[in-house]
This record gives C-alpha cells, structure tokens and sequence, in this order.
C-alpha cells in the first residue's frame, strides 16, 4: 500500500499546480544544479507554478516532480531484491546533494569546470557518498585514513572522467594519446606546457601520486597497481576504436574490456594501500571479488547512462553491444536511426533482463567468498554494492 499511497500524494501535488513541464531530450543534464537548503525547504512547502526543468531544478524534489509531470517520467526499476521508487530516488539525491566535498577536491572541481566543464559538481557530490558512505570502501581502510582516502578516490575519478570523456566524447586521439603519455611517464614537457588541458591532468596525476604514495601499503602494492593502471589505459583505447568502428563491437569484448572503464581493481587498490590490517593471502579471492564486484558497477552504470550516451553519439556500452549482437538494431540504425527511435527499440527489449541476471550471478559469486576471505568484511561490501546499484539508478541521466 506504500508505493499506493505515495503515487496518490504525487497526483495530488501535481494536480494542485499549474506547470509547463520541460523535458529537453537534447540537453546535456550532466550540468544539474547543486542543493539549496533555503530554497529547497521554502519549494517543498509551497504549490508548483512554474516551469521545471533540469536546468532550473533547485532540489531533488523539483527533479522528482519533473519525472512525474514529464510523459517520459521515471518509473521504479527492480534489480533482484533491489528496488528505488520515486521516494528513495527523492531521499538519495537529497543525499548526494547535501554531500560537501573537501576544500583540496573543491579547487580542483573548481578548475575543472573552467577547463573542461563536461561533468557537473553532481557527480563529484556522488561519488562522494559513494566512497565514504555506501559501504563499497574495504573494511580494512584505516578509519584514520578515511577522509584522505575518499578525497583521494574522487580526485582519481575526475582523473580518470577526464580521459573517458577524451576518448569517448570528444573523441581525440591526439590528446588522449598524450594524456596516456603522461600516466606512462612518456610525454614531452614542451607539449604540456603549450595545452591547458595537459597542464590540468598532469597536475591531478601528480597531486594523485603524492597522495598514495603516503599509504602505509603503497610500496607493497605498486606493482599490481601499475598493472591495474595498464587495463584501464587499455579500456580507454578499446572504447576509442569500437565508437570509431563500431561494425567491430561484440558483447563479449565489451564486457572484458570495458568493465576497466569502472575501475574498481584501482579504487579498491587504493582501499588496500590504506589497510595496514590487510592480510595478502586474502590477495588471490578477493581480485575475484573485485572482478565481479568491477562487473556488477559496469552494468549499474551502463542501465543509468546508455540513453544520454546515444544522445553523445557514445556507443561503447553494454547495453548497445548486447543490442547489436541480438539484432535489436544494426550499424546501420546508430548512423541513421533518430535517438528516440533507437532508445525506444532498445527499450522494447530484454536488455534489462539481461543485465539482471548478469548482475544477480555475479552478486552470489561474490557471496561464495565470503568465508574463504578472513581480513575483509565481504557481507558490508556486498551491502555497499546494493546501495551503489541503487545510487546508480536513482541518479539515471544526471552523471
């Protein structure tokens, strides 16, 4: 009778205001504006009689209202035993809203929206109550070292965003090629010097390095790091070619490959340089538990983005390499298909089912280690995993 009574409290809101509802499909939503106590508290209590849109949205109750006015409107997405209604999309972004990042992380967002500006402080607020609050962190982080760790893995994710979004969205070889230089200690300074976007990454991978290099397990774990650091690089270079010749996309390689683009063995490898507790004969099953733990986080975030990514002319998904590979749709359909007839087919499908079950399989593989793992709390992690699905599909098109 919940989720009843709570559609019927929407219909009454609803009918209360008079609205023109905005929902532009080719808007870039990553540029959602942050929280506001005071004017989220004054909007919760007062009718609605003006336009909203994701531009204007003040609070996650105008973004939740927007869903609902909007025919397009959000619809509550099941994954096993794990479900986010419109309430709880409502509470969590409330959360992520609230989220204050740290002064050092603050500079650098800041900096980054001047240079670059793709991604907004929605995401960096996100991943935030990822890494300190949803449980995903390892429990053997020195809770000393928490904040320092959090900051650190959002700085590592802008890092790693702004080389995504050179191979994916803007779709530049050249400089994501010297971006790689840079990460590979192989660049020329000359280069550098003359791009403010260079100058902007090398100062974050050089902030980066000082900053794991303080963990007391940094030395200890360089090398499986570094060799974690090479399967992203090649994650990057994947999706370049498969959105440059998507005729060569295949589900198989995707899920191998691209799963890197999540980045779970580098975070989690953060977590354990962090960890003076950590035993490493725990080493050889928990890199299997960071493998599908690595799996689960690419299907959550392929089921929240896939529909903004067609509308960037992104393909290296998931969701549209199980599309091909089923023949839901052909190359010929992303060169000549409009966006909306090319979601709409995709949505007709049984891509979620897929992902469901791809999903619920690797959650038990998990749980299977859970006693053969001593040092770790795999139940807490396996909870923390619960809560980023749902972060993950409560935020959908606003990361």
């Amino acid at each position: 009778m919940e989720d009843l009574y709570d559609q019927e409290i929407w219909e009454i809101d609803s009918s209360k205001c008079t609205y023109s509802c905005i929902f532009r499909c080719d808007k870039n939503i990553n540029y959602t504006p942050g929280y506001k106590p005071d004017t989220d508290a004054y909007m919760i209590s007062q009718s609605y009689n003006h336009s909203i849109s994701f531009e204007s949205a003040g609070s996650a109750r105008e973004l939740s209202l927007e869903n609902l006015l909007n025919p397009l409107h959000f619809k509550s997405i099941t994954l096993s035993k794990i479900s986010v209604d419109n309430r709880e999309k409502e509470k969590i972004l409330e959360q992520i809203f609230k989220y204050e990042l740290s002064e050092p992380v603050k500079n650098f967002a800041d900096r980054y929206d001047i240079i670059f500006g793709k991604r907004s402080n929605f995401l960096w607020k996100w991943l935030g109550l990822v890494y300190k609050e949803s449980g995903v962190a390892l429990s053997t982080v020195d809770p000393k070292l928490l904040e320092s760790v959090t900051d650190t893995k959002i700085l590592f994710t802008m890092f790693f965003s702004i080389l995504d979004d050179v191979s994916e969205f803007y779709k530049d070889e050249n400089l994501m090629e010297n971006m790689i230089g840079i990460i590979s200690n192989n660049y020329d300074n000359r280069k550098i010097r003359k791009n403010e976007k260079l100058i902007f990454f090398k100062e974050l991978w050089d902030h980066f390095q000082n900053d794991i290099k303080k963990y007391p397990r940094y030395n200890e774990l360089e090398d499986i790091f570094n060799y974690d650091l090479n399967q992203m690089i090649n994650s990057v270079r994947f999706c370049y070619l498969m959105n440059k010749k998507p005729e060569y996309m295949n589900l198989q390689e995707i899920e191998i490959y691209e799963s890197y683009n999540m980045i779970v063995f580098l975070l989690n490898g953060i977590d354990l340089m962090a960890s003076p507790d950590f035993d490493k004969k725990d080493m050889p099953h928990l890199r299997t538990v960071f493998w599908n733990a690595q799996q689960m986080a690419r299907i959550g975030n392929w089921l929240s983005t896939w529909k903004r990514e067609i509308k960037e002319n992104d393909f290296c998904s998931g969701v549209i390499a199980y599309a091909l590979s089923k023949e839901i749709i052909t190359i010929d359909d992303l060169n000549n298909l409009k966006e909306s007839e090319l979601i709409r087919k995709i949505e007709n499908s049984n891509v979620v089912e897929y992902f469901t079950k791809s999903w619920n399989k690797r959650y038990q593989t998990i749980n299977n280690y859970k006693d053969l793992i001593k040092s770790v709390d795999i139940n807490k992690y396996l909870a923390g995993l619960e809560t980023l699905i749902k972060l993950h599909l409560a935020s959908e098109g606003l990361k």
